[in-house]
């Protein structure tokens, strides 16, 4: 009798565990081409819309995203997943080097000084105004603070300033007082606060939409990822390479003119990269891009710019490809192979981020990441995910609709 309850136990135990790990490994999207339908179900799963959907049976898609939940045993619903059914995609290829400025919403409190009055009082005007490191000063007397000039106007010309203040999810209003207070300059006034320069940084475009108006850069996140959303992107053009060596990651050294004329702007900062729109469209090559399924171990190409704006092929090979359950700026290894590039930045550096890498003449994804401790390895994002983010499947069903 004990004998039949531990063998009880044990199958129940196998049984959780398989269910577990068959739940977590199945996808949470997934993109298909065309009408193919080869989505593979665990055994005593099935996928439910309006009716279950079980291995063999062919799925109800429609153009474009179709939801659906995994259910065991077609009772209990255990995960959401979406299936996109999308046509064969063209993008225009990047490897441009990019400056990338991310622009917050509002002005961020870095810190805080005191201000000497001209009687010699030491005064914190931000901290008496209830201020922290880390709030977002969103609006002034009314006016939005885009940047820290017109605080700086406002200062000078107001007694007191009414600030709208974003903390965390909490918006609230509070009140500073500018203090006056001798420099060598003369008599001046100042809210005594540190203010959190824009987040500034060298990156490389990845592709624009086949229109050549929407863009995708560098594969990850940068800033916060939560606030710094918006921002500009300018042509840059790089002056020198710092080598990467194991424990070192090497770097680009990019130039670009923070005032001068923008090439395009941002409008989404995401796990997957930035996204936004061109001032201009990108004339370059069209390429076809590769889905997950024709990924394969192998030779592989990566195109970036090591001097002045000369975009450049390499030789790499992808290593791994990981199973495609979730988006993921980590979706395969890639390692330089070319001499050149290792002889010169050492491998994978940093401004290399969103490097194109292509394989069989179509582009599969992204650079995204360098191993620190072998800078010839690093990771890359799925092209497939990034195009989906840039809503380059949108335009090809907008074309054909229109046509």
């Amino acid at each position: 009798m004990q004998k039949k309850k531990y063998i009880i136990a044990a199958t129940l135990f196998v049984l959780v565990v398989y269910i577990g790990v068959a739940a977590y490994i199945f996808p949470t999207q997934i993109i298909l081409m065309g009408e193919e339908n080869p989505i593979k179900l665990p055994r005593l799963f099935a996928l439910k819309s309006e009716a279950l959907h079980w291995g063999q049976s062919p799925l109800p898609l429609k153009p474009g995203e179709n939801d659906f939940t995994l259910n065991f045993l077609g009772v209990w619903p255990l995960k959401k997943t979406q299936v996109f059914l999308l046509e064969r995609c063209y993008l225009r290829l990047g490897g441009h080097s990019v400056g990338v400025i991310l622009e917050s919403d509002g002005l961020k409190v870095a810190g805080f000084y005191p201000v000497i009055t001209e009687q010699g009082v030491e005064t914190w005007p931000g901290k008496d105004a209830n201020l922290e490191m880390g709030d977002y000063l969103l609006e002034g007397n009314g006016e939005k603070l885009t940047n820290t000039e017109i605080l700086q106007r406002l200062t000078l010309d107001s007694p007191l300033i009414r600030l709208k203040v974003r903390r965390g999810k909490r918006i609230f209003e509070t009140t500073i007082v500018p203090r006056r207070s001798k420099t060598e300059l003369g008599i001046d006034k100042f809210l005594g606060i540190f203010l959190a320069e824009p987040v500034m940084g060298v990156g490389t475009l990845t592709f624009t939409t086949e229109d050549g108006r929407g863009f995708a850069a560098l594969g990850h996140v940068i800033g916060d990822g939560e606030n710094d959303s918006k921002g500009l992107l300018k042509k840059a053009r790089i002056v020198g390479i710092k080598k990467g060596e194991r424990g070192t990651p090497g770097e680009k050294l990019g130039l670009f003119e923070r005032l001068g004329q923008e090439w395009g702007y941002i409008k989404r900062n995401t796990p997957l990269g930035i996204y936004g729109e061109m001032n201009e469209p990108l004339e370059s090559e069209l390429i076809e891009l590769a889905f997950y399924e024709e990924i394969t171990t192998g030779p592989a190409t990566i195109l970036t710019v090591l001097e002045d704006d000369i975009i450049e092929p390499f030789d790499a090979y992808i290593e791994q490809v990981f199973a495609r359950r979730e988006p993921t700026n980590r979706s395969f290894v890639i390692r330089v192979t070319d001499n050149r590039l290792i002889q010169k930045a050492g491998g994978i550096i940093q401004g290399m981020s969103g490097s194109p890498v292509i394989q069989n003449g179509k582009l599969i994804g992204a650079v995204t990441h360098v191993f620190v401790n072998d800078p010839q390895r690093g990771y890359g994002a799925l092209a497939e995910w990034m195009a989906l983010e840039a809503g380059a499947f949108n335009y090809i069903k907008k074309q054909a609709s229109g046509s």
